[in-house]
C-alpha cells in the first residue's frame, strides 16, 4: 500500500513538472519588484593594495632624477621601451643632462618646451597667485627658453617677497595704529574716572 501510494504521487509530480516549468519561465520574464538584486563583492573590495616593495637603496650626493615628463612624448618613450639595438643606440646619443634643472617650479615639458609653474597663496590677505608659463623651444631655442624660464621664476619669486615685504609693513603700521588708539581710549577712561570722583555727589536721600 505505502509502495503503490509513493508510486501514485512520484507519476502525479512527472505529469506536473511541465506545467510547472512553463509558471517558472512566465515568471522569470516578469519584473519582480520590492527585491534587491545581491551583488557578489570581490575580495579586494575595501582594502588598500600596496604597490611591490623594493630594497631601498641610498641614492649617491648629487643625485637628481630625470623628469617623470619625458615619458609624456611618445617618441622618447617608445625609445626607452623598445628593447632593440637601434633604440638602445638612440637613447646612449641623448644628452639627458640637458633636460634636467634644480630650480624648483621649472620643469620640461612635453610640449617641447620649460614649464614654470608658480603657485603661492596667502589666505590672511586674501591674495593668491597661480602661474603656468611655457618657454617652447621651437620659437626660444633648447638653452634660451631654459634660461628664461629660470629667470622668470626667479623674478616671481622676487616679485612675491617683495609683496610680502609691502604687507608686513602694511601690518606693522596698522598694529601701531591699533595699539595707539588702545593707549588713547585707556587715557580717556582714566580721565572720566577721575572726574567723576573729584565732583561732588548730587544724589538724594529722599
Amino acid at each position: 500500500f505505502v509502495f503503490a501510494t509513493y508510486a501514485h504521487l512520484m507519476l502525479a509530480a512527472f505529469r506536473a513538472l511541465p506545467r510547472l516549468l512553463a509558471d517558472a519561465k512566465d515568471l522569470a520574464t516578469v519584473r519582480a519588484f520590492g527585491t534587491k538584486r545581491v551583488r557578489q563583492r570581490r575580495r579586494s573590495r575595501g582594502r588598500i593594495l600596496q604597490l611591490k616593495e623594493t630594497h631601498y637603496e641610498p641614492k649617491p650626493e648629487g643625485y637628481q632624477p630625470l623628469p617623470l615628463s619625458l615619458l609624456a612624448s611618445g617618441p622618447i618613450r617608445r625609445v626607452l621601451s623598445t628593447r632593440s639595438v637601434e633604440a638602445k643606440r638612440l637613447a646612449g646619443s641623448i644628452d639627458w643632462e640637458r633636460y634636467k634643472c634644480d630650480v624648483k617650479g621649472v620643469r620640461w615639458h612635453a610640449c617641447g618646451g620649460w614649464r614654470v609653474l608658480f603657485n603661492k597663496k596667502d589666505f590672511e590677505h586674501n591674495f593668491f597667485v597661480k602661474c603656468s608659463c611655457y618657454f617652447r623651444v621651437a620659437i626660444y631655442g633648447f638653452d634660451r627658453s631654459k634660461e628664461l624660464a629660470i629667470a622668470y621664476r626667479k623674478r616671481l619669486e622676487a616679485e612675491w617677497e617683495e609683496q610680502q615685504r609691502i604687507w608686513a609693513e602694511l601690518d606693522r603700521k596698522r598694529q601701531e595704529e591699533k595699539a595707539k588708539r588702545r593707549a588713547e581710549r585707556a587715557e580717556q577712561s582714566l580721565k572720566d574716572a577721575s572726574t567723576a570722583t573729584s565732583e561732588p555727589s548730587e544724589r538724594s536721600i529722599f
